[in-house]
């Protein structure tokens, strides 16, 4: 069985209010053709999707045709809009919960379902929690900065005790690099994802492990995307240093790698070398089939491909092929 844990949705259309504090920030979809509409978002086209973004019995069709069992649903990323008005943003948090609820109900045999909760106002994000619980969805995804804030500092601490008291999955997506100044010189479409993705996810990670909250929170199930990006080469430093310097073995009571060990990844490392890397150090069991699907095609290299380039046993396929994910999801 192969449960891909990393797969993104599009609602149809968006709830529409002529007064929104936030204005045309706040997305709307524009149809284009048959099958197809337009993320709009402040008057500008974002992307063009497929209506498998959103039907739930053609994606389910779709999915099985491509040889997957069951999809993790998460919203598109850039759906996450911490820049909104909380109101706003509670409103945009609330109708991706219950799309995806919705497409969970339709076809239960073939998806579960990660949230969305508005960053920008913690008292509202901890209140979306609840919703989602009671929505019936497994957890929740984030960006892995919060409008440029990391997610270990203390402020966000409400939010991951609710996680955590729910005990609802958490989901750290790469988006909206923080560092962008830095690779302004390069053209955004290598700056942004290709660049900026595995440092957002690595400094998302580091952020977590380093603020000790896996020290206080030991069974929040966290999984960093993009198979952690940089975190795993981060944190062969960082060990050394907490081996070789009390002042830093100070910070931790565990060397950095054992938290890492606690967190899960996805497989989306774009290589057999890095994933190898990861499997390595954290081990089989904290890494689950990702794909980033949202009506793309298949995943390349397949599953099965995968674990043969890895040489991997039985055991490890299925560790990695589903078990992982539903010990992540909370469903056993």
């Amino acid at each position: 069985m192969i449960i891909d844990m990393h797969t993104h949705i599009v609602p149809k259309d968006f709830p529409f209010l002529t007064d929104r504090p936030s204005g045309d920030a706040f997305p709307s979809m524009a149809p284009k053709d048959e099958g197809r509409s337009t993320i709009m978002i402040s008057g500008e086209e974002y992307r063009t999707v497929r209506d498998v973004c959103w039907d739930a019995p053609k994606r389910a069709a779709e999915m099985t045709g491509q040889g997957t069992d069951k999809q993790v649903l998460s919203p598109l990323p850039e759906l996450l809009m911490y820049h909104l008005d909380p109101k706003d943003g509670a409103d945009l948090a609330r109708h991706l919960n219950e799309t995806i609820a919705g497409m969970v109900a339709e076809e239960p045999e073939c998806f579960y379902g990660l949230g969305s909760v508005p960053m920008q106002d913690v008292e509202l994000a901890v209140a979306e929690l609840g919703v989602i619980k009671e929505l019936g969805l497994h957890g929740v995804e984030i960006r892995s900065n919060i409008e440029g804030r990391s997610l270990g500092e203390e402020r966000f601490r409400p939010f991951f005790n609710e996680a955590a008291a729910l005990d609802l999955a958490v989901f750290p997506h790469a988006n909206r690099p923080t560092f962008a100044d830095r690779l302004a010189h390069i053209p955004p479409i290598v700056a942004d994802a290709p660049l900026g993705f595995p440092i957002e996810s690595g400094l998302a990670g580091a952020s977590i492990i380093w603020s000790g909250l896996l020290e206080e929170l030991p069974d929040l199930r966290i999984c960093i995307s993009h198979g952690g990006g940089v975190l795993m080469q981060l944190l062969a430093r960082s060990d050394e240093n907490w081996h070789s310097r009390e002042p830093v073995r100070k910070l931790l009571p565990k060397a950095p790698m054992e938290y890492a060990s606690m967190l899960y990844y996805d497989d989306i490392t774009f290589g057999t070398a890095p994933l190898r890397y990861l499997i390595d150090h954290v081990g089989a069991g904290q890494v689950m089939i990702g794909s980033d699907w949202q009506g793309t095609g298949p995943k390349t290299p397949s599953p099965e491909e995968e674990f043969d380039a890895l040489g991997l046993g039985s055991e490890e396929r299925e560790l990695i092929g589903w078990r992982n994910a539903l010990r992540y999801l909370g469903t056993t």
